[in-house]
């Protein structure tokens, strides 16, 4: 190996380069967009020829565990990030790099070579996906940990929209909330102070669009009283939106209420855990939890009657996640601004995913809208669904009501598959499409999908940092289908969802913490009020099942 290789090898670190090697010369290498054409910030990973890993030049060796670095580390990878070019060690050369920029520009893989030392090298990311200009854009709920220069650039590099940095108790950045979007953000990237409520039986929430903070700020709610419901009305006060906050790993005691008392706008669920895993917290308190994953709860309380976005966040806190790597995309009727951006999660026009795209309209309207029909006169409706993805996935489904009722295999160079469909009417459902990788060769594997910062797990979480193993997903909110003007209802699910509050009721009584006895009495009696929501639902689903 030449002395000036083994040096610049050696400063670094074991299989690091960081530090320009004695006496070499530096490469420079460009990376632009093909829409653009000018040079633009993306996420790197440099090998040299043994495999070892590099990174650019005045790029940090080694990462703490903070998100601050402008770096990540996952799944045993290293990425740096670049804003449009890097420079490296000449006497490195030749170097492997691969090149992300989000889920809309083609991965770039090649060699830098050895004749790349007598200039600039670059590297050109195809953009292969348009979904900008029908006015979708991508937002991650959940970030926190970060300052709001360094969120730009990994925003920039990741191709992403909005981003919403939540304070909460376990951080130290309340006073950066301004109740307005923030001055680091640009006309395509908007970075927005919102909050993060949590108490760690109860359930954590997503407070998005906040004008104030709502209190306890810097500490977790001592008691499980007051419960969740004020937190919804003050955030609905200021025109805010609520989800819950990691919906799959966290259902946590209250959430059933909030639905039944119509105080969430939507559910985080693909954030933190695979959608298809078990819950991991309080998941004593949820009923038949061995068949009841964060997806089908989901679909439980929509087979109810209860309308619920998709969202999606990160809850990136650490350099082993990536922003936007679980991403809500919601579409904009007009100029692209915050508030319209929530205006649309409001309105349920979203998808998520964590790589594919996707297209869904029901009798051309799309996700979201309520289709009010009249069974004499229309006995089907035609469903149009695409899916795009830069990573492989399994098929594309078309789901009413839970129910798979058609599906499609992808194919080509961007794994497309479509459905035209004309669904005969049932009654009043759900309907959504979604795009799914098969979970069972990683299971067969021994995939741990409980845990957290892997050193291996899944395609997909070799490419974005993702807090645990995620397999490519990606799920449209619901469109709604009311026929007759009857409520979409299940009996089987709102028996579910009372047994759950009878589950909750029993740990309230023998394990919650409250500061008065008149506090607990109210605390059980609120419960006691959701569930009979339920039962009232259950009857509805009786009756519409016997007319």
């Amino acid at each position: 190996m030449n002395l000036n290789r083994r040096v610049f090898l050696q400063a670094a670190g074991p299989g690091l380069g960081a530090l320009r090697a004695a006496g070499a010369g530096l490469v420079t290498v460009r990376v632009l967009a093909s829409d653009t054409g000018r040079p633009t910030p993306s996420r790197v990973r440099l090998l040299d020829g043994l495999g070892r890993e590099l990174v650019p030049e005045g790029h940090p060796a080694a990462l703490k565990y903070g998100a601050q670095e402008g770096d990540v580390r996952f799944q045993s990878r290293r990425y740096s990030y670049v804003n449009g070019e890097f420079m490296i060690a000449a006497d490195s050369l030749p170097v492997r790099y691969q090149i992300l920029k989000g889920f809309e520009y083609l991965i770039a893989e090649g060699e830098i070579p050895e004749r790349a030392r007598q200039g600039v090298h670059t590297v050109t990311l195809q953009r292969w996906s348009e979904v900008g200009r029908d006015g979708w854009r991508g937002g991650d709920i959940h970030i926190h940990h970060i300052a709001p220069g360094t969120c730009r650039l990994e925003m920039e590099a990741e191709d992403l929209n909005v981003a919403n940095i939540l304070t909460s108790d376990f951080t130290t950045d309340q006073e950066r909330f301004e109740g307005r979007v923030n001055a680091a953000s640009t006309r395509e990237r908007l970075i927005y102070y919102s909050q993060e409520f949590r108490n760690h039986q109860l359930g954590h929430l997503c407070l998005l669009n906040l004008k104030e903070l709502v209190e306890p700020v810097r500490t977790v709610q001592a008691h499980h009283y007051p419960l969740h419901l004020r937190v919804c009305d003050r955030v609905h006060e200021q025109g805010g939106y609520v989800s819950w906050a990691h919906f799959p790993s966290w259902p946590g005691v209250e959430c059933p209420l909030d639905v039944a008392m119509e105080k969430l706008d939507g559910l985080e669920i693909l954030c933190v855990l695979e959608p298809r895993a078990l819950p991991v917290f309080m998941k004593q308190v949820v009923p038949e939890l061995e068949s009841n994953d964060g997806l089908r709860l989901w679909y439980r309380y929509l087979n109810c009657g209860f309308r619920l976005t998709a969202t999606a966040g990160t809850d990136k806190m650490t350099t082993f996640v990536t922003v936007g790597s679980n991403r809500v995309y919601a579409r904009l009727n007009g100029e692209f601004t915050f508030e319209k951006w929530i205006e649309a999660l409001q309105q349920g026009r979203t998808f998520i995913t964590n790589s594919p795209l996707l297209a869904f309209t029901v009798n051309g309207q799309e996700a979201g809208t309520t289709l009010r029909l009249d069974s004499g006169r229309q006995k089907l409706v035609e469903i149009h669904a695409r899916a795009q993805s830069q990573l492989p996935y399994r098929r594309l489904e078309i789901v009413r009501n839970g129910e798979v009722v058609a599906e499609a295999s992808p194919s080509g160079p961007r794994h497309r598959a479509e459905i035209h469909l004309e669904l005969p009417l049932r009654g009043s459902c759900w309907v959504a499409a979604r795009a799914m990788e098969d979970v069972r060769p990683y299971l067969a594997a021994g995939v741990d999908f409980s845990q957290v910062h892997s050193e291996g797990g899944t395609r997909l979480s070799d490419l974005y940092g993702t807090r645990r193993p995620e397999t490519v997903f990606a799920h449209t909110s619901p469109l709604y289908v009311l026929v007759d003007s009857k409520p979409i209802r299940s009996w089987e699910d709102a028996q579910y969802y009372a047994r759950y509050l009878d589950n909750a009721i029993r740990w309230l009584e023998t394990d919650a913490r409250f500061a008065s006895a008149a506090d607990k009495k109210a605390s059980i009696e609120a419960f006691r009020m959701g569930k009979a929501i339920y039962e009232a639902r259950a009857r509805e689903a009786r009756e519409k099942a016997g007319a």
